[in-house]
C-alpha cells in the first residue's frame, strides 16, 4: 500500500513523500534519497521496495528540490534545501510512527544523506551507493578553469539532461563549499555501508575511500569490480542491490531485537 503526504519544509514550501508500507504494521522505514538528475522512482528505489516490503520494512520515496514532480525549478536547487527537505521528512516519519529508519543514498542523494545522519539521531543505519562525498572538485574536474569562469560570469551552468536542456545557477556551487562531508561524517554513530564500483567514472571510487578513512563508526566498504556508475551490468546491478537488502534487513532487525 502507498500513501502521499504532503509536508512543511519551511514557510510557504512544502515537499511530498511516498510512503510504501507493508500489510503489517511496522516501526521500520527506509528513506530513499535518489541521485542527481533522478527523481524518487529511480530502479533502485522501486526494486529496494519490492525487496522490502515482504520483511516488513517500509520505504518512504520522494523528489529532491527540482527533480521529478518537484514544483521548485532545477534552476534554483541547492543542497542546503534540499537537507532541509530531509529534515522534515524524517521529522515526519517519526509522527507516522517509524522509530527505526534507515537511510539509503544513491550518488549526491548519498551526500545528503551522510550529512542527515550527522545531525538526526533518529536514523538508525545508513547504506551509500556509489556516494558523493566531495562534490566541488567534481564540477571543476568536469568544467575545467574556462567552464567554472563562465558559470560564475554568466551565473547560469546550461547542461543536456534527459528532458532537454537543464540549468543551474552558480550559486549552486556556491552553497556546496558551506559543507565539510568528512568532517560530519566522522561525527556519525551508526552502522554504515558503502557500495561503490571501482569502473564509476562519474564520481571516482577514492572519493568513497577517504569517506570511509573518515567514520567512525561501524562501516562496511563493498568494492564492486568493474562496475560503473549507474551499476548498468545487471549482476552489478544485483550485486549492489541484494548487498543493500541484506545491510537493511539485518541492521534494522537487529536493532529492534536488541530494544526489545
Amino acid at each position: 500500500m502507498e500513501r502521499r503526504i504532503d509536508i512543511e519544509v519551511s514557510a510557504g514550501e512544502r515537499t511530498t513523500m511516498v510512503l510504501a508500507e507493508p500489510d503489517t504494521q511496522t516501526d521500520k522505514v527506509v528513506l530513499l534519497c535518489h541521485g542527481f538528475m533522478s527523481d524518487n522512482e529511480s530502479s533502485t528505489n522501486m526494486d529496494l521496495t519490492k525487496r522490502l516490503l515482504p520483511k516488513n520494512i517500509a520505504t518512504c520515496r520522494f523528489d529532491f528540490d527540482g527533480h521529478g514532480a518537484h514544483p521548485r525549478p532545477l534552476q534554483e536547487m541547492l543542497m542546503t534545501r534540499c537537507l532541509n527537505q530531509v529534515d522534515a521528512i524524517l521529522k515526519g516519519l517519526s509522527e507516522q510512527g517509524y522509530s527505526k529508519i534507515g537511510l539509503l543514498g544513491s550518488s549526491f542523494g548519498g551526500l545528503i544523506a551522510i550529512h542527515a545522519a550527522a545531525r538526526h539521531p533518529i536514523v538508525s543505519v545508513v547504506a551509500l551507493k556509489c556516494p558523493v562525498s566531495n562534490y566541488p572538485p567534481l564540477w571543476r574536474d568536469r568544467l575545467g578553469e574556462a567552464g567554472m569562469r563562465m558559470w560564475k560570469e554568466n551565473n547560469l551552468l546550461t547542461f543536456s539532461s534527459p528532458d532537454g536542456r537543464a540549468r543551474l545557477e552558480y550559486s549552486y556551487y556556491e552553497d556546496l563549499l558551506n559543507y565539510d562531508t568528512y568532517q560530519d561524517a566522522a561525527t556519525i554513530k551508526v552502522p554504515i555501508l558503502i557500495v561503490h564500483g571501482d569502473a564509476d567514472e562519474d564520481v571516482p571510487i577514492s572519493q568513497s575511500e577517504a569517506l570511509f578513512d573518515a567514520l567512525q563508526c561501524e562501516k562496511y566498504f563493498e568494492r564492486v569490480e568493474g562496475a560503473d556508475h549507474p551499476f548498468s551490468k545487471d549482476e552489478d546491478f544485483e550485486h549492489m542491490l541484494s548487498r543493500v537488502e541484506d545491510w537493511f534487513t539485518l541492521k534494522l532487525i537487529s536493532t529492534s531485537l536488541n530494544q526489545d
